[in-house]
């Protein structure tokens, strides 16, 4: 069997993980946060345990990818920790809705802030979408190096226009930013507040997927989830302090395009522009860093004969796994047509929190079971993991009790591994 190449460094993966979580989110979702919690501080507060619970995730898990450094990540340490079915239950529901949808999500995102230079109309917005994700699809069935560039390139520029917007907004005074309200908001409107902000550090979790790739696995896992979540929480939480800063929580919570309104008013007219090629960059980025790392998921479970088996091939020449690169893009296209970003996002973070949550619970069960070397425990052990379970529960519950119909829908696809395991594993007696 042709292996993937470890071909990626502690700066590439880093940069992969961190292009991936600076997508779509972090421009979109701040108007749907003021408005369910109407002051800065509860505002900044969503993101510091966004960034927390992202964090907690990240130093888990980074135990399982220290372990068991191979391509499909959380597939790998399910179902060594649970067995086949709940293994083949993750990756599928990878493939039907988690990183499918989020490609769709982010290059729907992507394709809207395209209509601010040139105006499209609603179908010319889907072929854009659509063709976004077809050339970042191409560019990785290349190579990885290919990938991995684009991925590079793209996440420095919009890191450094992010952190231009930053100090530009805490430099001046801001005497016409809307007024911040007083509000007593309830637990259950922080957590479904939490649901935006969750799926723009979603990213942390990519570092597992390409393992497979990454140069000396064993001190790089660990080490590049707490340094792309570290470095995305500094950007995120002093982001969103500007557009605050900038136009008040009352000014947030009625801006649809929050970072071009505040670069507007920083820049002037111009600054809308700058603003708008800010999220075309980070949304171009995004969706090459999920493009190139959820295709491994379905590489590794072809491999096992849990997939479609043209999935399991490692193109010769090019070194990469084109079909299932393929595969991923075609129904990641599907889904343009089929949901808005909003709706697609709900069903993306409550079902993956449900296998991150399942992710934690395997660090315990694999620590009983001998054979298995751990380069690096998780830190804070067993308190850090525990939090980040109980977390995971509660906003599983929370989001199926405040977004219901998304949430149906997110478990009905879920549902249907059930009998794509069966057919696979009757194809394989």
């Amino acid at each position: 069997m042709t292996q993937l190449r470890r071909t990626l460094s502690l700066f590439d993966a880093t940069m992969v993980n961190v292009g991936v979580m600076i997508g779509s989110a972090v421009f979109w979702v701040a108007a749907d946060v003021a408005q369910r919690l109407p002051s800065a501080t509860l505002d900044l507060l969503v993101w510091v345990v966004a960034a927390g619970a992202s964090a907690a995730g990240a130093l888990t898990i980074a135990e399982l990818g220290a372990a068991m450094p191979e391509a499909g990540g959380l597939y790998v340490y399910l179902r060594r920790a649970f067995g086949a079915p709940v293994g083949f239950a993750y990756g599928w529901a990878l493939f039907a809705v988690i990183q499918t949808a989020s490609i769709a999500a982010v290059a729907g995102i992507f394709a809207t802030y395209v209509g601010h230079f040139v105006a499209l109309t609603p179908v010319e917005t889907q072929l854009v979408t659509v063709a976004a994700i077809a050339v970042l699809t191409t560019i990785n069935i290349l190579g990885v190096r290919e990938g991995v560039w684009t991925q590079n390139i793209m996440t420095v520029t919009k890191m450094l226009v992010m952190v231009a917007i930053v100090a530009l907004a805490f430099s001046r005074v801001h005497p016409h930013a809307a007024p911040i309200a007083h509000a007593r908001p309830t637990v259950v409107a922080f957590g479904a507040a939490l649901v935006g902000p969750l799926f723009a550090f979603d990213g942390w979790i990519m570092t597992s997927y390409i393992g497979g790739e990454i140069k000396r696995p064993e001190r790089n896992v660990p080490l590049c989830a707490l340094a792309s979540v570290g470095l995305v929480a500094l950007l995120y939480v002093s982001l969103n302090g500007a557009y605050l800063a900038t136009l008040g929580v009352g000014g947030v919570a009625s801006s649809r395009l929050v970072v071009a309104d505040t670069a507007q008013v920083l820049l002037g007219n111009v600054g809308a522009h700058v603003g708008s090629a800010l999220v075309l960059v980070a949304t171009f980025g995004a969706l090459n860093g999920n493009i190139l790392g959820g295709a491994r998921v379905f590489w590794a479970m072809a491999n096992e004969g849990h997939f479609f088996a043209p999935a399991a091939r490692i193109q010769p020449r090019l070194g990469t796994p084109a079909v299932s690169l393929a595969m991923q893009g075609a129904l990641s296209a599907a889904f343009v047509f089929v949901g808005h970003p909003d709706e697609l996002w709900t069903m993306v973070v409550m079902i993956s929190w449900l296998f991150y949550g399942l992710g934690g619970v395997a660090v315990f069960v694999l620590r009983r079971r001998p054979g298995l070397e751990r380069p690096y425990r998780v830190w804070g052990y067993p308190i850090v993991p525990l939090v980040f379970c109980a977390f995971a529960a509660a906003l599983v519950v929370n989001t199926i009790w405040t977004d219901p119909r998304d949430s149906l829908i997110g478990c009905a696809l879920l549902a249907t591994a059930l009998p794509a395991y069966l057919v696979f594993s009757c194809k394989n007696q």
